[in-house]
This record gives C-alpha cells, sequence and structure tokens, in this order.
C-alpha cells in the first residue's frame, strides 16, 4: 500500500482546516443561540407562571368577616336619624346609643332599654317598638346597643364543680363590662327629669337583676323583664332567687311561646317571689304568634297598667 508523504499530508490539513474550524464555530454559535432561547423561554414562563399564581392568590384572599357588633353600628347609622344616635364611652370602650326625646305634655322620666345580647339596638322583637312609643307616654326612652354573647357560656365542662366555675369567671367579666355600660347611661339618663325604668331583655335582663343585688349600679323605679332567663338549671334558680330578694318594683313579662328556659323557670320565680313576699312583683304571660316576638298593643297595656299600679 503506498503511503502518503509528509508533505502531502500538511497540505491537505492546512486547506482542510479553516473549513472545520468555521463549520465547528457556527455550530457552536447556532447551539448558544439555541440555549439562550430555551433559557427565555423558561424565564417567560416562569414569570407568566409567577404573574399567574399571584393573580390567584389575591383572587383566593378572603377578607375576615366584619364584626357583628361592626354590622348593628353600620345598621344603626343607616336607619336612624343622626341626631338620635348618641356614641357613648364605657371604661375604655365605645359603645352606642339611640336616645328618642319623650313627645308627651308631661315628663314621666327616662326608659332604658337593654336588648338581649348579642342582639342590635333596634330589634324588633320588643325593644324598637318600646323605643318609639314609650315616648308617647312621656318616657325619653335611651336604648342601649347591647355587648355580644360571652364566648364559653355555657361551660362545657364534664365535672358540674368547674362548670360552675368557669361560668362564674365569664360572667365577671361580662359583667364588669355591663357595669360601666350601664353606669354611663344611668349618668346621662340623670340629665332629665323624673324617675327611671329599665326594660331588658332575656340573658341581659338577668344579668342586670344580679347587678341589682350586688349594689354594683344604681337601681332603677321600676325594672320590666322580657322573657328573662339564663342557659343554666342552676343559674335560673340562682336568678329566682335574686329576683325574689330583690326590694325593685319588678314586672316579669314572658310569652305563651317563649324560649324553653323562660317556660321552665317562670313558675320558680312566681313560686319563691310569692314566698318572700316580694312588693310589687307582677308576672305577666302574653298570647304572641310568632315565637320570641311579644304583641305590641299588649306590651305596651301591661307595662302602662303595672306602672300606675304602683304609683308611677
Amino acid at each position: 500500500m503506498k503511503l502518503w508523504s509528509l508533505p502531502s499530508f500538511l497540505l491537505i490539513l492546512i486547506f482542510a482546516s479553516p473549513i472545520s474550524f468555521t463549520a465547528i464555530a457556527q455550530e457552536e454559535a447556532a447551539e448558544e443561540n439555541t440555549n439562550q432561547e430555551a433559557t427565555a423561554q423558561e424565564k417567560t414562563g416562569e414569570q407568566s407562571e409567577k404573574t399567574h399564581n399571584d393573580s390567584a392568590s389575591e383572587a383566593a384572599k378572603i377578607e375576615p368577616p366584619v364584626s357583628l357588633i361592626e354590622q348593628f353600628t353600620s345598621d344603626i347609622e343607616r336607619s336612624v336619624s343622626q341626631e338620635l344616635v348618641t356614641p357613648m364611652l364605657a371604661g375604655t370602650e365605645n359603645f352606642l346609643t339611640i336616645t328618642q326625646p319623650d313627645s308627651h305634655q308631661s315628663d314621666k322620666g327616662v326608659a332604658i332599654l337593654l336588648p338581649e345580647w348579642s342582639q342590635p339596638a333596634t330589634d324588633a322583637r320588643a325593644i324598637n317598638f318600646l323605643r318609639q312609643h314609650l315616648p308617647t307616654e312621656g318616657w325619653t326612652t335611651i336604648t342601649v346597643q347591647p355587648l355580644l354573647k360571652p364566648e364559653g357560656y355555657p361551660s362545657l365542662a364534664d365535672r358540674q364543680a368547674l362548670a360552675d366555675e368557669e361560668n362564674q369567671k365569664i360572667f365577671d367579666d361580662y359583667q364588669s363590662e355591663l357595669t360601666n355600660i350601664m353606669t354611663s347611661v344611668m349618668e346621662k339618663a340623670a340629665e332629665y327629669p323624673g324617675i327611671f325604668l329599665v326594660v331588658a331583655q332575656g340573658n341581659n335582663a338577668a344579668m342586670l337583676a344580679d347587678l341589682y343585688s350586688e349594689d354594683k349600679v344604681d337601681k332603677p323605679n321600676a325594672f320590666v323583664t322580657l322573657s328573662v332567663h339564663l342557659l343554666t338549671p342552676q343559674d335560673n334558680k340562682n336568678l329566682a332567687d335574686t329576683i325574689a330578694d330583690s326590694d325593685i318594683p319588678t314586672l316579669d313579662i314572658i310569652l305563651k311561646r317563649d324560649n324553653l328556659w323562660v317556660e321552665h323557670f317562670a313558675e320558680t320565680r312566681l313560686r319563691n317571689a310569692k314566698r318572700a313576699l316580694k312588693p310589687y312583683y307582677r308576672q305577666r304571660e302574653l298570647t304572641n304568634f310568632r315565637a320570641g316576638y311579644y304583641p305590641s298593643e299588649a306590651l305596651a297595656k301591661e307595662i302602662k297598667g303595672w306602672l300606675t299600679t304602683i304609683g308611677w
């Protein structure tokens, strides 16, 4: 076999090298361009995905619900004339009242209206009617926006002693706030002539009865309770004793179709009051067709008749 001579081989290498190097450079450039395009596409994809995720996150973000008190406050500001709405201070906390001046030729006094806890000051079951009706009878009404139902009541503890202890702690905290509110309201009521009438509903009526018995709040001249009750058997038994021992004239109004706690312990309150010879105690049952709602005319008649009986 004939071999290539060294000079011939060098000559071929010299002529072939530029072509080969150019091809290699072109291939490397093409590969680099491909890599750059892939990188750009990858970055674009990442940015697009990030934008999509951000948009999805914003869409999925749910604002916390507005508190019940804020809802009530907003409703009152929209539905009641602003000149009647009065912000007040209880300790360091703000609360609202609705003051309705009397429209009668003679001033009887001030009626402070306290709805059930977790209810609006414009509660339609009874309070809102009394807020607007009592002024026609000579009463200036101050309706209080109540506190929310205290969390954890009634206690779910297995042992009764522990449950009683937890309930008492909840009562003490709640009544501390209620004391501040009612103290501020009574100070406001003192600016008007006449006597003090308090109309309170449900659990708040029971809480007030306890505060009055312990002289933590100035006592009214007359006290009207609407479906007064608490949420445990023992608390309702204690309530019956508290009302019986109180020296405040009390009108205990209940409904034919009422809360089960009211239905079960109304007789206990009446019996204890009679046993204690409590003066100026009257219990009346009103016939209603809608559970929890008081018949307006019958309610107004009972309150007016009872106040007349005790000399107001």
